[in-house]
């Protein structure tokens, strides 16, 4: 009897394995159909392979009358995913990602006060604000930088400088929805030496007060200096570079569209970054 019970044990042990080896896995061999691996991840079966697919939305992963849904309304960078192209939130909802036909790769930053959202078959990302060379989706788009110091535009997939924004009003972000469109507002009437500038010969007051700058090929640059002090008028839209010569002090000409009005083509529509999301169901 102790022979037997001792010889019994190994037998169990390899049945044990077996089915073990046979439940699905990434990876594995398979013939066409999806599973649940667990609740929030799915296996899709791309060319003979099973391949995992996060499922973070909140309905996660479920199997039923031999269909498999997945809900990858969210899902983190470098999660599994097959269909190139989809988008998704991150489960934090700071950031857009994309399906590039294996994992999720990061697509834009959602920094907003809206951050990423959801909405039924929809990812909606609030873009307004924005880093230097965060990734960005539509060529051309605005944003203000989390510093309020720099207005950006998206230029070949990245965030870059578009203008400096050191005046007292900063850049700041206008919804207007009777327009359906968002109106990016630069205070530009203060510079430093070499930052960004959009327009030729606009004019900004240094950050000592000291000199009177002019946008030349892109940059601000000195164009005078004003021993008295430089200021921007508001009401006569101008600048006043004091002992700075030119008869009274009164430098350069009127400020382009003026400090509290739209930098040229620095409106987008509204909400910003929406994009349509495929269905979910795998099949």
């Amino acid at each position: 009897m102790l022979s037997r019970l001792a010889r019994a044990v190994p037998v169990f042990a390899f049945v044990s394995l077996a089915l073990v080896a046979c439940k699905p896995k990434p990876g594995g061999k398979c013939t066409g159909s999806s599973v649940c691996s667990n609740s929030s991840t799915g296996l899709v079966c791309v060319n003979g392979t099973y391949q995992s697919v996060a499922c973070r939305g909140p309905k996660g992963c479920v199997a039923a009358g031999g269909d498999v849904t997945c809900d990858n309304s969210f899902a983190n960078e470098g999660d599994g995913c097959s269909d190139k192209g989809d988008p998704a939130c991150t489960v934090d909802k700071k950031n857009a990602v994309e399906c590039d036909g294996s994992k999720f790769v990061l697509a834009e930053t959602c920094k907003g006060p809206r951050g990423c959202g959801v909405n039924e078959d929809k990812i909606s990302c609030d873009n307004d604000i924005a880093d230097k060379d965060d990734p960005c989706h539509f060529i051309g788009d605005y944003a203000c930088t989390t510093d309020k110091l720099h207005a950006l535009r998206c230029v070949d997939h990245k965030m870059q400088e578009l203008n400096s924004c050191k005046g007292p009003k900063g850049c700041r972000v206008f919804e207007l929805p009777q327009e359906k469109k968002i109106e990016f507002v630069c205070d530009d009437t203060i510079a430093d030496v070499d930052d960004i500038c959009d327009e030729d010969k606009e004019e900004a007051c240094s950050t000592d007060k000291k000199s009177l700058l002019h946008c030349k090929a892109t940059k601000f640059a000195v164009l005078k200096a004003c021993p008295g002090g430089c200021s921007f008028d508001e009401r006569g839209s101008r600048f006043i570079c004091a002992g700075g010569g030119g008869g009274g002090g009164a430098g350069g000409g009127a400020k382009a569209e003026g400090a509290a009005s739209a930098k040229p083509g620095g409106a987008k529509p509204a909400p910003s970054g929406s994009a349509a999301k495929p269905p979910a169901t795998k099949k």
